[in-house]
């Protein structure tokens, strides 16, 4: 397997949309886990950025704790001014789901860290990513990886589901052992 080691400022580019109030739209933040909801009421959505299917979304002040995540939920939607926007604009060397495996590691963290320490504020910025190098396979094997993590976070699921059952179950026994 053959890795081709690009810049990803080519293979991205930065969101700058506003929200026109035009239509109804889901209002989401980001935290490391994903998308949140809005923790702030009443807030002046005139200024808040519009992203879509695909979009990653990220907190260029919160970068060090990986606050950073990939739409796959809304078609459209809506996020503070001060969250970043970009997308995968070259779909035919990288997948957004294998860029996402890619940018969640610690590894990525600690990066965008160091990136950001001298600045005011530490913040991360589009322009900062788009300074970093990344090594690629073709598509079939990006598929290939995206494909085993999503069937190793359905098995986990299925078995954090599991052992909720047999805590009921087991529950059940002692409450009974007891009567």
């Amino acid at each position: 397997m053959a890795l081709t080691k690009y810049k990803l400022g080519t293979l991205i580019k930065q969101r700058r949309e506003k929200y026109d109030g035009l239509e109804e739209l889901p209002i989401r933040g980001v935290a490391r886990e994903g998308f949140i909801s809005p923790k702030q009421d009443g807030a002046d959505l005139s200024i808040y950025n519009v992203y879509y299917l695909n979009d990653f979304v990220f907190n260029p002040a919160r970068m060090e704790l990986n606050s950073i995540a990939l739409n796959l939920f809304f078609d459209k939607a809506i996020c503070s001014s001060l969250y970043e926007i970009f997308y995968v604009v070259r779909t035919d060397l990288l997948l957004p789901e294998y860029l996402n495996l890619f940018i969640k590691r610690d590894e990525f963290a600690r990066k965008c860290w160091f990136g950001a320490v001298g600045s005011a504020r530490n913040y991360f910025r589009v322009a900062d990513l788009s300074e970093f190098d990344i090594e690629l396979p073709d598509l079939s094997t990006q598929q290939k990886y995206v494909d085993i993590y999503n069937a190793m976070v359905s098995n986990q699921q299925a078995y954090e589901r599991g052992l909720e059952d047999l805590k009921l179950t087991c529950d059940a026994y002692v409450e009974d052992l007891r009567r």
